[in-house]
């Protein structure tokens, strides 16, 4: 399975608004969004300039070099590696981004791993998205059809999209983590309904059901956790853009049973419920400030692997960001999580700095093409249930 990056500010969407990047995307770049890029993505991808024939086409690169503090064994790191000091062209992917047809839109992406040597698919999100009156305003009302929990989220607290956007390959990390944050990625097909009241609230309710494992395999996504029947999907939040000023707090949740694929008979219950919030602060945009930070709680009956066994997890996130002039960012972010089972408990610190010296209006490159430099630093005070253990650093590069 390709454990590939988020996707970031498309030239497709730019080509298609006739905005640059950094209207939708803090810093010129994305994932991060302002007010205006999640108007736009819960709008469908359908927004324009009305000048007509553009290709919802785009594509992106991600190469990086990976240090860590000691060697790591090679025999758990893909093939070809090094104990230490990896270089690759991590990951190339071709985007669908932008206006299909009408009030359609589309997000979806295909991505080569240069490390594990393979293409697969990668995250998809179909909307179809309209207005309606609603209280002396005006609602958006639309249904998403996506293959990742959380990837149609417009805020940038929910697992997919939430800091670090991008990581190395070669990096150690946590071996665990919530079943919404990455456990059905691209292994899932579900569709949702949602809305944004003219009040500020959002609410978003579907469910999620397991693909076909020989599609899967076809798909070089990896058969890893089945769904058994319908995993229910939900979320409610409250947002406010204050001219200058965008907050939000809300609610999500996902109960899913899982086992392996070709296992009959018992499963892994587990009910997620999370509570985040953000804060970003525009001003002119000269200077931005965000932060953004989530909690997720879940409770597992382990029928299929643990004897019925009772167990919880707590996963603890939160980022904050400083933008200058749409072009130089520095991000922290602490994370932490514990469970009652053993060698569950990883925390730490990110931090990551970097530089995009396109995406801004003024840019020759507006609005084809956009670039990111940025060095990554992680320290882990515990990973795994183990202490002591070494920090890793990455120099990273998007296009």
């Amino acid at each position: 399975m390709i454990n590939a990056s988020n996707a970031f500010a498309l030239p497709s969407f730019s080509r298609q608004t006739g905005e640059a990047c950094d209207s939708c995307h803090v810093g010129g770049y994305g994932p991060q969004l302002t007010p205006h890029g999640m108007k736009f993505k819960i709008s469908g991808y359908t927004d324009n300039d009305n000048k007509g024939g553009h290709i919802p086409l785009a594509a992106m690169l991600v190469a990086n070099l990976t240090h860590t503090k000691s060697d790591q064994d090679v025999s758990i790191l893909p093939e070809s590696s090094h104990a230490n000091n990896n270089v690759a062209m991590q990951e190339l992917s071709g985007f669908v981004g932008g206006q299909l047809v009408g009030k359609l839109g589309a997000f979806a992406q295909v991505t080569y791993s240069g490390v594990e040597k393979q293409t697969a698919l990668d995250n998809v999100d179909l909307r179809y998205a309209t207005d309606v009156k609603a209280g002396g305003g005006t609602a958006i009302v639309g249904v998403s059809v996506n293959n990742n929990p959380s990837v149609q989220d417009p805020f940038n607290t929910t697992p997919a999209w939430r800091f670090p956007y991008v990581t190395s390959d070669y990096a150690p990390g946590p071996e665990h983590a919530p079943v919404i944050d990455g456990a059905l990625e691209q292994q899932v097909f579900g569709a949702t309904v949602y809305t944004l009241l003219p009040n500020g609230i959002y609410a978003e309710a579907g469910g999620y059901h397991a693909l076909n494992e020989t599609f899967l395999n076809k798909m070089h996504v990896g058969a890893e956790n089945h769904v058994s029947g319908v995993a229910p999907y939900w979320r409610l939040a409250y947002t406010k853009d204050g001219g200058g000023r965008w907050f939000s707090a809300g609610l999500f949740g996902i109960k899913a049973a899982i086992n392996q694929f070709g296992e009959d008979g018992s499963t892994d219950k587990n009910t997620d419920v999370g509570i985040d919030g953000h804060y970003q602060f525009l001003g002119t945009r000269t200077h931005v400030l965000s932060v953004d930070g989530s909690f997720i709680h879940e409770a597992q009956t382990l029928d299929a692997t643990g004897g019925g066994a009772e167990e919880s997890l707590k996963q603890f996130n939160i980022s904050g960001s400083y933008h200058y002039d749409k072009t130089y960012g520095l991000t922290v972010r602490h994370f932490n999580t514990t469970g009652t089972a053993e060698g569950t408990d990883s925390r730490g610190w990110t931090l990551q700095g970097d530089w995009t010296p396109f995406g801004k209006e003024s840019s020759w490159k507006a609005p084809y093409a956009n670039f990111r430099f940025g060095v990554q630093y992680t320290l882990f005070d515990k990973l795994n249930g183990a202490t002591g253990v070494s920090g890793s650093n990455s120099v990273i590069g998007f296009l």
